[in-house]
């Protein structure tokens, strides 16, 4: 038998070491025929390979020609790498469960392409050592020609030959289109991830654009809200502010006013009644000068008790007139005190009250709308407290009047006694 139609089994390095082609005499008897090439991977799998026990007729041969068939789970065309439609989730693109299942998917794809290759490359491997066997079979028991078999053996041998042949021929080319084929579905699989990817990715650049849109529209929005609120709080708290400083000036004002006209009465009595009573002592002096013409002798002694007497209560008239005054200087000086600290306190407060708005606006520009309602609540709350303690000056100033109309009624009542 020819070596020219094993050659072709040199180009393939997955064989192992070249086979022995020495050939050796051989009778006729003992040809066997190379079985027919199984086209599933899971026959192949599960048949061991063995020698045909059945001799097939001298004209039976497989079919030249025929299309190879393709191993079971190896993918056909590129139906398997057609392109997935993936749910679309809001703000995270696509659905990650239908991304990981269709990663998961190919990944699956492609173990089970690269498993049908290397199934497919065994079996050429198998082929070719069944091929190699049954040549060297055959090669122990050929004659150095065909002339000394006969005729039936010499076809038989003839028609191993060409079964041989084709069946490598057959399996090489099965192995071929397999890898081929794997090759252009893993291309068409890495193209369609990439592509696949690649939108997720545009989708998610889109979305995160809208969003971003969306969140500085609103932050714009809400910092003009809260701007336009600080402004409000800000004028209404100057208002409160200007209002409590001129409710403390006009009652200082009117404080002071009521001191000082006060002051002026009580020394305008004290006035009146030491001028009442040297008015009555000289009175009292010219009646005594005219009865004590009559009553000189007995009239001395009453005449200088009444003198003494007249003299002590001016004496002590006119020490109450200074201590009135002093008092009412005293008191106008204290009125006139606790009236500046007042106001100097409510000028303070209220330029600490209008600092303060201006930080919380400032602040609550920079606030989300929760912040901005909670800075509200407080600097109403603030505004509350001022409004309690101007009603506590107003108050206190109220008792101040009292304080000076009771200096007031002292000093006249003094003045009658």
């Amino acid at each position: 038998m020819s070596n020219q139609g094993l050659s072709i089994f040199d180009s393939q390095p997955e064989n192992g070491d070249e086979p022995d082609r020495s050939a050796s005499d051989a009778d006729g008897e003992r040809t066997q025929v190379i079985p027919a090439v199984p086209r599933d991977d899971q026959s192949t799998a599960q048949q061991p390979t063995q020698q045909s026990s059945q001799q097939p007729s001298p004209g039976q041969r497989p079919a030249q020609g025929s299309a190879p068939q393709r191993p079971a789970g190896a993918p056909t065309g590129g139906t398997t790498a057609a392109t997935s439609t993936f749910p679309v989730v809001r703000r995270n693109g696509y659905d990650r469960a239908a991304v990981d299942a269709r990663v998961r998917q190919l990944s699956s794809e492609k173990s089970g392409l690269s498993a049908s290759l290397t199934q497919s490359e065994r079996r050429v491997m198998e082929l070719e050592k069944e091929v190699e066997t049954t040549r060297k079979e055959i090669s122990e028991h050929e004659s150095p020609s065909y002339a000394g078999l006969g005729g039936r053996a010499s076809t038989m041998l003839r028609l191993a030959e060409e079964e041989a042949d084709e069946i490598r021929e057959i399996a090489l080319r099965d192995a071929k289109e397999i890898r081929a084929q794997a090759d252009r579905d893993a291309k068409a699989i890495r193209a369609d991830a990439a592509r696949e990817v690649e939108d997720m990715k545009v989708v998610q650049l889109r979305e995160l654009d809208e969003m971003r849109a969306r969140l500085k529209a609103d932050a714009e929005q809400e910092r003009t809200l809260a701007k336009g609120q600080a402004d409000d709080l800000v004028a209404a708290a100057q208002r409160e502010a200007d209002q409590v400083r001129l409710a403390a000036e006009q009652e200082t004002n009117e404080q002071r006013t009521g001191a000082a006209r006060e002051v002026e009465q009580l020394r305008a009595g004290a006035d009146r009644e030491v001028q009442e009573t040297r008015r009555t002592l000289a009175v009292e002096k010219e009646r005594l000068a005219r009865e004590a013409t009559d009553h000189h002798s007995s009239a001395m002694a009453e005449t200088k008790r009444l003198v003494e007497e007249a003299e002590r209560r001016a004496t002590a008239a006119e020490e109450r007139a200074v201590a009135a005054t002093e008092q009412a200087n005293k008191d106008r000086g204290a009125a006139k005190d606790e009236a500046e600290g007042i106001l100097s306190r409510a000028r303070r407060e209220a330029e600490q009250v209008v600092a303060a708005a201006q930080q919380k606006a400032e602040s609550i520009v920079s606030s989300s709308d929760d912040t901005v309602q909670r800075e509200i609540a407080a600097t109403r709350a603030e505004l509350e407290r001022l409004q309690k303690r101007r009603d506590s000056i107003t108050a206190q100033l109220a008792m101040l009047r009292d304080v000076v109309a009771g200096f007031g009624d002292e000093g006249g009542s003094e003045g009658q006694g």
